[in-house]
């Protein structure tokens, strides 16, 4: 019997021993993700920035940019959703408009980067906004509330279920509201005309939405300091969703009038600083070199603050057109950077094209999932795992379709110029044609001058629009 449990003793404590080894070999992973930053608002991706961002500076300095990076839509919550399952919401329909049904934007079947992780032995966290829906009537309970991050993977979650000027004001912690809105409060945003508004409203007590980035940076760093002193030997994933710079735009005081670009640009520096303080505390926690950092934007620059920039002489999509919800680039080409010490070389740019639906390919094949078998959903992911490595080399990509009636096809961009009309009601001749690689900016239609080319990308487009179910 003593012989028989001396024996259970050390098959249990092999089996740690490899349990521990296999985690050694896997890194953590933070992924930061800001709200309606502009590609121009960062310094890195354009020199001409007026606004100072030297976290992100720096960040890029230790790691790689990726300045051809995709959003998987134009808007919050298409984007957040592809970014999670490997699904281009153009092919299920997924538009912000959907969170006002009530239920989960995320259907049960539909497996998240969190699922991925899991599977793995990860520990899976998300921080900050949500914005993919609930089972939820939007009025008070102190009930669970089924359908969200908790439901789809994430084994924490403490955030926000929208930006932080939506109702209901307080934080959700797990499945649950973390105060009943009972106090008045009142702010100020703009319209879509860019006239100043006061909204009034109730929050729970204690919310405050200036504090609500603060709140979010310190509950990340709480998670990330936890577990250098956990006794727990499972690597984590750590999704960061920052409620900023998305209106309304209320920075810190030590950031008040610091970007001389009014508010947004004081917002934008602060995201900054949040940057720099995940980052941070990584090193402090010394977790840095066993860590994949990514940080992006979910897509470009709110159009207000792509007009009050402009005015200023800034450039929020650079040299990019269009904005926020357009399909024309500066709508969802987005700041990326990638940082693993020792991995990836440092202060080096790739030029690949990468889209948020990668993630989860990337993932699969950087962790030895065959994804296609285990996560069958994520129809949409391509590695780019390859471009992370080699930096210098520029992988090719499938066709990526962009919401509706538009296709990026190597450097070329097939795009109808209305933003709403369906397919059907489309023809072939009124769609444009641009070269990214001779005019990023899309201002030559070559469309005329390769008819040929144009009626390809038309075909192609045609075929992924049979394919389309919506939710």
């Amino acid at each position: 019997m003593k012989t028989l449990n001396f024996t259970k003793i050390l098959q249990a404590f092999t089996s740690c021993s490899l349990t521990i080894t296999a985690y050694a070999k896997m890194p953590n992973i933070v992924l930061i993700l800001a709200d309606d930053l502009g590609y121009g608002d960062c310094q890195t991706f354009n020199s001409e920035s007026k606004i100072k961002t030297p976290h992100l500076n720096q960040l890029a300095e230790e790691g790689v940019i990726f300045t051809d990076a995709h959003s998987a839509s134009a808007t919050c919550t298409p984007s957040r959703y592809g970014l999670l399952t490997g699904i281009n919401p153009a092919r299920t329909g997924v538009l912000n408009t959907l969170l006002a049904r009530g239920k989960p934007i995320i259907k049960e079947d539909e497996k998240t980067l969190a699922d991925l992780f899991r599977s793995k032995g990860y520990s899976t966290h998300l921080v900050g906004k949500w914005h993919l829906g609930f089972y939820w009537d939007r009025k008070w309970t102190d009930q669970p509330i089924r359908g969200g991050a908790i439901d789809r993977g994430f084994d924490s979650f403490f955030g926000i279920h929208s930006s932080a000027g939506s109702d209901p004001m307080c934080f959700l912690d797990q499945d649950r509201l973390a105060g009943r809105p009972t106090e008045q409060i009142s702010f100020t945003k703009y319209d879509i005309r860019g006239n100043k508004l006061s909204k009034k409203t109730r929050s729970a007590p204690g919310f405050s939405i200036k504090e609500t980035s603060p709140t979010l940076v310190r509950k990340a760093i709480q998670l990330i300091e936890e577990h250098t002193t956990s006794k727990e030997t499972k690597p984590f994933f750590l999704y960061y969703a920052s409620p900023i710079p998305h209106q309304p735009w209320v920075p810190m005081k030590k950031f008040q009038g610091k970007s001389g670009l009014d508010n947004y640009g004081d917002f934008v520096m602060q995201m900054d600083w949040v940057v720099g303080q995940i980052n941070q505390a990584l090193k402090n926690a010394g977790l840095e070199q066993n860590t994949l950092l990514f940080f992006t934007s979910d897509n470009g620059v709110g159009p207000i603050a792509h007009k009050m920039m402009k005015q200023r002489g800034h450039q929020s999509s650079e040299k990019f057109r269009g904005m926020k919800a357009h399909r024309y680039e500066g709508g969802h080409r987005v700041p990326f950077i990638a940082k693993w010490p020792g991995k990836l070389k440092p202060g080096t740019t790739s030029k690949s094209t990468i889209n948020f639906t990668d993630f989860f390919a990337t993932f699969s094949e950087l962790l030895g999932i065959d994804q296609k078998k285990e996560f069958p959903s994520a129809m949409d992911s391509q590695s780019f795992l390859p471009a992370l490595m080699n930096h210098q080399k520029r992988f090719p990509r499938q066709p990526m379709v962009h919401r509706l009636n538009a296709l990026r096809v190597d450097d070329w961009k097939w795009i109808h110029p209305e933003r709403t009309i369906s397919f059907e009601k489309t023809s072939f001749q009124e769609f444009e044609l641009y070269d990214l690689q001779k005019d990023p900016g899309e201002k030559t239609n070559l469309a005329a001058e390769n008819q040929k080319l144009a009626k390809e990308f038309f075909q192609t487009y045609q075929n992924f629009d049979q394919e389309i179910k919506l939710k």
